[in-house]
C-alpha cells in the first residue's frame, strides 16, 4: 500500500485594497492567499464564533438578517445574537431540528440551509446566491462539531464533520473533513481499513493513499473491481491505532463526546 502523507497550514486571509475589489471573490470577501496570516482566518486550533461572524454571519448573512425585521426573526448581525438565535434554539420551519445542533452538524437545520439540502422547507441559503463555499460551509460544521461554542474553541471532542465520496472509473476518493486538525503522523496503515463489497462477500481493499490537506484526509482508493456494490472505511476501530489530534486526543469516532469509538463511512457504488 502506497501512503502519501501532506501536511498544509491553512493560509491566511489576503489583504486588500480599499475600493479596488482585487483580492476580493464574487461576494466582496478576500480570497485564501497561499502564504500569510491574519487573526481572522481559522486557526490551527479550531473555527471560532467570532471568525464565522467576521467571514461568513457579518459579513454575508446580514444582507437579509439584521435587525428588527430579520427573516424568521433569525438576527445574525452580531456574535451575541447570532450565538442567542442559532445554538439550541427550534427551526421554526422544521420544529423537530435546532437550528444549530451542538456537536451534530448533520442534524442541525443550519448546515440543511446552506446545503440545499433536499428536506428544507423553503429556499436555500443565502436567499438567491451566491452560496457559500464548500470550504466556507466546512468552517460552520467544524464549528458546530466542536460543541459550537460562544467563545474559543471548546472543549468538545474531535470528530468527522464531514464525509464525502466519489468514484471516477475504477478509483474512489473519499474525502473525510475533521472537526480539529489532525496529527499527520498517527495516519499510517494501522489507523485506517478500507474494505469493498461484492456479491460474494467483503474483502479488503489494500491499494490505497491517503493525503491529508489541512482538516482533510483524502483517501484514494484504486482498482475498485466493477462488481463491488460498496466501499466502507473505518477509523478507531479497536483492532486499529487510533487517530489523535493536535492536542494528542483520541478522535471521538462515534460522536459520544468521548474519546476513541470507531467511526464507518460506507458508500454505496
Amino acid at each position: 500500500m502506497k501512503i502519501f502523507l501532506l501536511l498544509l497550514v491553512v493560509a491566511g486571509l489576503a489583504a486588500c485594497g480599499a475600493g479596488s475589489g482585487e483580492g476580493l471573490n464574487e461576494q466582496g470577501l478576500p480570497t485564501s492567499s497561499s502564504s500569510g496570516s491574519s487573526s481572522s482566518s481559522p486557526s490551527d486550533d479550531a473555527v471560532t464564533l467570532a471568525q464565522l461572524q467576521q467571514n461568513i454571519f457579518g459579513a454575508i448573512c446580514t444582507n437579509c438578517h439584521t435587525g428588527a425585521n430579520a427573516p424568521r426573526g433569525l438576527r445574525l448581525d452580531s456574535e451575541e445574537n447570532s450565538y442567542a438565535f442559532l445554538v439550541n434554539r427550534t427551526a421554526d420551519e422544521i420544529p423537530t431540528l435546532m437550528r444549530v445542533n451542538p456537536g451534530k452538524p448533520d442534524d442541525s437545520y443550519l448546515i440543511k440551509k446552506l446545503d440545499g439540502a433536499a428536506d428544507i422547507v423553503g429556499a436555500r441559503m443565502p436567499l438567491g446566491g451566491p452560496y457559500l463555499s464548500q470550504e466556507q460551509i466546512d468552517q460552520v460544521r467544524s464549528w458546530i462539531a466542536n460543541g459550537a461554542p460562544r467563545t474559543g474553541t471548546g472543549s468538545a471532542t474531535t470528530k468527522v464533520a464531514r464525509a464525502s465520496a466519489q468514484k471516477i472509473n475504477s478509483q474512489v476518493i473519499v474525502d473525510l473533513h475533521f472537526s480539529r486538525p489532525l496529527q499527520f503522523e498517527t495516519i499510517t496503515p494501522d489507523s485506517i481499513s478500507v474494505f469493498y463489497s461484492t456479491l460474494d462477500g467483503q474483502k479488503t481493499a489494500t491499494d490505497f493513499s491517503l493525503l491529508l490537506i489541512d482538516q482533510i484526509l483524502h483517501i484514494t482508493v484504486n482498482n475498485i473491481p466493477t462488481q463491488a456494490i460498496q466501499l466502507e472505511v473505518l477509523i478507531n476501530d479497536s483492532e486499529l491505532h487510533p487517530l489523535l489530534d493536535h492536542e494528542h486526543r483520541a478522535l471521538d469516532g462515534n460522536g459520544d463526546e468521548n474519546q476513541g469509538g470507531g467511526y464507518s463511512y460506507v458508500y454505496a457504488l
